[in-house]
C-alpha cells in the first residue's frame, strides 16, 4: 500500500496537479471580497454618524458652557456696579483683544467667547435693561432637553433661539 502511494506521489504529473490545487486556493473569492468590503462600508457610515453626533453635541455644550461663563462674569460686573453694562451682542462677544472689561479698568472676561460654529445662524445674543439681563443662543442638537420647542422659543429682534439664560433676579423673556 506504501509503495503504491508513494508511486503515485512520485509521479511528475501528479505532483503538478496538487501544486495547482494548492495554488488555487490561496486566494479570495470574488464573492468574500465583496461581503469583507460591505462590512467595511457599513462600520464607516456608522462611524461616521456617531462622531457627527458627538461633534454637534460638543459645540453644544460649549455654547451652553460659554453662555454660563458670560452670566458670571455679568454678575461679577453687576455687584461692582449695580447694573449691567449697556452694550450689544456684537460688543460684549468675540472681543478677543479687550474681552470684556468694565469702565473701571476691572477685566471681568479676558476673552469673550464666539459660537463655536461662527456662523449666522449660531451666534450669541445679550439683551439688557440694566437691571437684568437675557444670553441666547441656538442649539445644534434640537432634540436636547434645554431647547425649547420650535413653537415656544425666544423671538429677539424677528429671529428664534431655543436657548437662553437670564440674570438671577428675571425670567428669561421676548424682546
Amino acid at each position: 500500500m506504501e509503495l503504491l502511494q508513494f508511486v503515485q506521489i512520485s509521479n511528475p504529473t501528479i505532483l503538478k496537479k496538487m501544486k495547482l490545487k494548492n495554488k488555487k486556493n490561496l486566494g479570495f473569492t470574488l464573492v468574500e471580497l465583496l461581503v469583507v468590503i460591505a462590512i467595511i462600508s457599513i462600520l464607516t457610515i456608522i462611524s461616521t454618524a456617531s462622531y457627527s453626533s458627538a461633534q454637534i453635541k460638543a459645540r453644544d455644550s460649549e455654547r451652553k458652557s460659554n453662555l454660563d461663563a458670560m452670566s458670571k462674569a455679568l454678575m461679577l460686573y453687576y455687584s461692582d456696579t449695580g447694573f449691567f453694562p449697556n452694550l450689544t451682542s456684537n460688543q460684549l462677544f468675540g472681543n478677543i483683544s479687550v474681552g470684556f472689561t468694565g469702565a473701571n479698568g476691572i477685566v471681568y472676561m479676558r476673552e469673550t467667547p464666539l459660537d463655536p460654529k461662527d456662523e449666522n445662524e449660531y451666534k450669541y445674543v445679550y439683551k439688557t435693561d440694566g437691571k437684568m439681563f437675557n444670553l441666547f443662543a441656538n442649539l445644534e442638537n434640537k432634540h436636547d432637553s434645554q431647547c425649547k420647542d420650535i413653537n415656544n422659543d425666544y423671538t429677539i429682534d424677528g429671529v428664534d433661539y431655543c436657548y437662553g439664560i437670564t440674570s438671577p433676579n428675571a425670567i428669561v423673556k421676548n424682546w
